[in-house]
Order: structure tokens, then sequence, then C-alpha cells
């Protein structure tokens, strides 16, 4: 071994010492970052399973509302099945009293010619034309077909077209609106809440700036959100004694009582309302009149500007209470109307 050195023992550890003492500290870093990562991922399950409550929450309050939703068209459906079944039955009833009175009928001509086949000489002579010429002469309507509806088929289409249809309306999801009421557009007999969302007819008419957005023809306000494209939706809450009404309104709807853009200027509105003792349907040049089948108290609006359309629904059982269907054009606002003191309508949250 005389072409080897030779080191000493302490020098040979402390190499080794070092060696390993410069694989610590990546090794610490690497374990940290390994710790750090562990943590998200532990972090992960539990928003996963956060997210599966909310989900699981949003799945029940779903089928919740299918489940009303059913329930109550299911409701109308029988009714209306009834309905269509009673007209059967009263055309049935209407057919079999003709056939009674034709039968009726019959039985007196039978029972008038057997008597006169029965005599003879000037007795028979005497009013023989007359009968002969009712017997000759005597007409029959046959009863009008009835057709049978089992109800298979209006089932099928209901259940397909009509029913699958206004599910696609109400389930399509579309983001809730979060709406706050604008003090600029409020006539100035309207008391809005402190926080923007509910509106009463006030005492006295408030002295505020007249500038263009306000309404002065009529107890109207518009929310300050307002929309030119996409689905959204807003539940609304009303009550007391008298009118309102509920919708949406064109930006450039007229909001005075003479307006300064001239008599074009249109009211261009699509609503939901009352008077107090009828509900209707209202736009510019339409009234038509509605029968929901319980009373309004809260509701939803539904509006799929691309589409068009403009949908009301009971929030309670989203019975539908009427659709509007509309080329927009503009920015479309929601739109409230009070008609009278001891009315309120409530934005709900």
């Amino acid at each position: 071994h005389k072409h080897h050195s030779v080191m000493p023992l302490e020098e040979v550890v402390q190499e080794y010492k070092a060696k390993l003492q410069g694989h610590l500290d990546p090794l610490k870093r690497k374990l940290e970052s390994v710790l750090k990562q562990k943590s998200n991922e532990e972090e992960k399950i539990t928003d996963i399973r956060n997210k599966m409550k909310l989900d699981r929450k949003d799945f029940e309050s779903d089928f919740e509302r299918l489940h009303q939703f059913l329930v109550g068209e299911q409701a109308m459906l029988l009714h209306q099945l009834e309905d269509r079944y009673e007209i059967q039955v009263a055309n049935q009833s209407s057919n079999i009293s003709h056939l009674e009175e034709q039968g009726a009928a019959l039985s007196r001509l039978i029972a008038e010619a057997e008597d006169k086949s029965k005599q003879d000489g000037l007795q028979l002579l005497k009013d023989f034309k007359g009968t002969l010429v009712r017997c000759e002469n005597i007409t029959f309507q046959d009863p009008e077909m009835v057709p049978v509806d089992t109800g298979k088929k209006y089932r099928n289409y209901f259940l397909v077209d009509v029913l699958m249809r206004k599910m696609e309306k109400v389930f399509n999801k579309a983001p809730r609106a979060d709406l706050t009421l604008d003090p600029e557009t409020a006539h100035p007999r309207l008391t809005l809440s402190s926080d923007s969302r509910s509106v009463r007819l006030g005492e006295r008419w408030r002295d505020l700036p007249d500038n263009p957005k306000r309404f002065d023809s009529d107890y109207c306000v518009l929310a300050v959100q307002g929309f030119m494209y996409g689905r959204h939706y807003w539940e609304v809450e009303v009550g007391g004694r008298r009118g309102w009404a509920v919708g949406a309104a064109r930006e450039s709807a007229r909001r005075k009582e003479k307006s300064s853009s001239g008599s074009h200027q249109k009211r261009e509105i699509w609503c939901v309302g009352t008077n107090g003792k009828k509900y209707q349907a209202l736009t510019t040049t339409e009234q038509t009149c509605l029968s929901p089948a319980e009373k309004l108290r809260r509701f939803c609006v539904y509006l799929d500007y691309e589409r068009g359309q403009l949908g009301f629904y009971n929030a309670e059982n989203m019975a539908h209470i009427h659709t509007f269907n509309a080329s927009f054009r503009e920015r479309i606002f929601p739109f409230f109307r009070i008609l009278s003191k001891g009315t309120r309508i409530k934005i709900c949250n």
C-alpha cells in the first residue's frame, strides 16, 4: 500500500457527516413540501365532503320542488280529466234524452196506427190519411257519436309534451337575481324600505328630483339591475288588501304622464297583477284574465331573454301562472307597481 494515501479516521467521519448534512436540508424541504401537499389533500377531502353536503342539499331541494310541482300538476290534470269525462257523460245523457223522446213519439204513433187498423168502415176512413202521413213522414235522428276517450292519449300528450316543457322552464338552471329597488325610478308617493327590497304607497307626495328615470304617472318602481341576455329569475312576495302588478319593463318604457319623447314612446311592460278582485296578465295593448288555483302571495318571475319569454310560477307549488312571449330587443328591468294604500311588494332573498 505504499502508493495509497491514508486519511485519518476522524477526517473520513467528518467528510461523511458533511455529505449527509448536505442532503439533510433538501430532504427537510422535501418533507415540508410533502406535508404541505398532504395537508392540501386533506383540505380537499374536507372541501369535497362539504360540497357533497351542499350538492345533497341542492338535490333534496330540487326533488322537493319537483315533488311539489308534480303534486300540483297531478291535481290539475285529474281535474281536467274529470272535466273531459263529464263532458262525455253529458253528451251521452243528451243522446239518451233524444232517444227517449223519439221512442215516446214512436210508441204514440204505433199505438195510433194499431188503433186505426182495428177500425172499419167510415170510422177508419175518417182520419186514415192523417195517420198514414205521420207514419210515412216520421224521421229519426241518429244519436251524435261521442268518442270514448280513455284518457291514455291525453295522458301521454300531457306527460311527454306539456309537463316536460313546463319542467324544462322551471328546472332549467337560471341564476337567481339579487335585486334591489332603484330609488331614482320610484314614484314620489312610493316609500322604499331601508334595504331597498320592499315598497309601499306612502301618505304624501315627496319632494324628489324629477329625473328622466322617475315614474310620475303611476305608482311604479324598477329594480337597479337590468338584463340584456341570459336566463334569470327572482321571487316576489305581495301582501295587503288591494291591487299590485309585477313583471318586467324595457329600459325605454314611458315613465312620464307627458313624455318629451313624443307619443311614440310606449309603456313597454309585461306584468301579472290584480285590482283586488281579479287577476290579469297585462301588456301595453292586451289584458288577459287569469284564474290561478289559489290566491297569489309569493311567486317566481322567470326571464329567458334569448327565447323572448317571461314566465310566472307560484313559488309554493311551482304551478304555472302565465308566460309572455315577446321580442325584448333592449335592456329589461324587473318592474313593480302598487295600485293603492295597504299593499306591499317585497323582493325575496
